[in-house]
């Protein structure tokens, strides 16, 4: 005789178990990922605050690397190629006038006569001396080598002035007229910055201070190593200004390169002798710090939520304020005539917020837009439109 099967039923409370253990380890897995993915957005940030710090904000004096070697030297031909180390578009292969410096030398490459490939043929002109075939070189934007004296024969004296941080060092020109040009260079830069413009300044009867500010070489460091974007910078532009209206300048023309466009602009609405600007001139100036940051990270292909809280962690870590570095809210502030020059092809600072300056004030911002100058290559790619720019506004503006 078969003995009947016997089925034993689950119990029905197993079924719902089974279930909340199903669930509670898909909830663990979410859980898992979703802290991953925290982590992974919280690590990407904090390490993109780092790189903010060190491409921007972190003080550096590092020379420029020699990525260019020399592979022939004519009467009046210079043939350079680019190593590795240079940028595909970089200024060897861009038209313009350029310094080219090697080691023990400096000349002047100036249009090119043919380009082939990562191989281009200059015109070139000595200022020092010749290179020799097989020397590493580089171009330099400021166009001239050592100072006034070097670079054009024009007398200067060596000068210090003094602002709440200490005293600094500056190269002083003297003039014949009453209103004295105070020149901020950008951020590593130094006072060559301003040999390109000097000869107009020095044409136009201007005195010429041309000043360094704190953790420049030779100058004060800043407490926390790090540049300011004109927050703190301004006070020592404050204190250059003094040094000229106590030595008898009745006004002063202030001209900013690029971050010194950022510390022109915070001077112009903080300083108590701000009333004695009589005009500024801005070239690629630094006029929104975090669109700046956000034009340096487009390539970065970086998740979109770690640049924001990149970000938000550099204000924490770093200290930085983005709003207070915003100049352009500031424009209905300004009061005098401006001469703004900006490359639409700058790698660096966005033109769009030199476009939003001169809108904002067209009725006090000639503004000069050059065609596919890089950053702070206004006047190396058209010297002279640039200079014929620069003396026109002086006779209007100052006169």
């Amino acid at each position: 005789m078969v003995k009947p099967t016997t089925i034993r039923a689950h119990p029905p409370h197993f079924a719902r178990v089974r279930r909340v253990l199903r669930w509670s380890r898909l909830i663990l897995v979410l859980l898992v990922l979703g802290v991953a993915t925290v982590l992974a957005l919280f690590g990407g940030a904090w390490y993109y605050s780092g790189q903010l710090n060190d491409g921007a904000l972190a003080v550096k004096h590092d020379p420029d690397e020699f990525d260019l070697q020399v592979v022939a030297v004519e009467t009046n031909e210079v043939t350079l190629r680019a190593t590795d180390d240079a940028e595909h578009d970089g200024d060897w292969s861009r038209e313009g006038l350029f310094g080219i410096e090697w080691a023990g030398g400096y000349g002047q490459a100036g249009d090119i006569v043919r380009i082939d490939g990562r191989e281009v043929v200059r015109e070139f002109t000595p200022v020092t001396s010749r290179p020799h075939p097989g020397d590493l070189a580089r171009l330099d934007s400021f166009a001239f080598p050592g100072d006034p004296y070097r670079a054009h024969g024009i007398p200067f004296e060596d000068a210090t002035y003094t602002s709440p941080f200490g005293q600094f060092p500056a190269w002083f020109v003297e003039g014949a007229g009453e209103t004295w040009a105070v020149v901020v260079h950008g951020k590593g830069a130094d006072r060559r910055e301003s040999l390109r413009m000097l000869p107009v300044l020095v044409d136009s009867g201007l005195p010429s201070l041309v000043i360094t500010y704190r953790n420049d070489e030779g100058a004060p460091a800043g407490a926390d190593g790090r540049y300011g974007y004109g927050e703190t910078e301004w006070e020592d532009l404050e204190g250059a200004v003094r040094f000229a209206l106590e030595r008898g300048a009745r006004d002063v023309l202030l001209v900013g390169y690029s971050m010194g466009g950022a510390v022109v602009m915070r001077f112009l609405t903080e300083s108590a002798l701000a009333g004695r600007v009589s005009g500024v001139v801005l070239d690629a100036p630094v006029l929104n710090f975090e669109a700046t940051v956000d034009w340096g990270a487009r390539d970065r292909f970086a998740p979109w939520p770690v640049i924001p809280l990149g970000k938000q962690f550099a204000a924490w870590r770093f200290g930085v304020d983005w709003d207070e570095l915003d100049y352009l809210p500031r424009a209905d502030r300004l009061s005098v005539p401006i001469l703004l020059f900006h490359g639409d092809d700058d790698p660096k600072v966005p033109v769009d917020t030199s476009d939003a300056l001169a809108r904002a004030r067209p009725d006090l911002v000639t503004y000069l837009r050059v065609r596919d100058a890089g950053h702070v290559r206004a006047w190396n790619s058209d010297p002279q439109g640039y200079e014929d720019s620069l003396r026109s506004f002086l006779l209007t503006a100052l006169h």
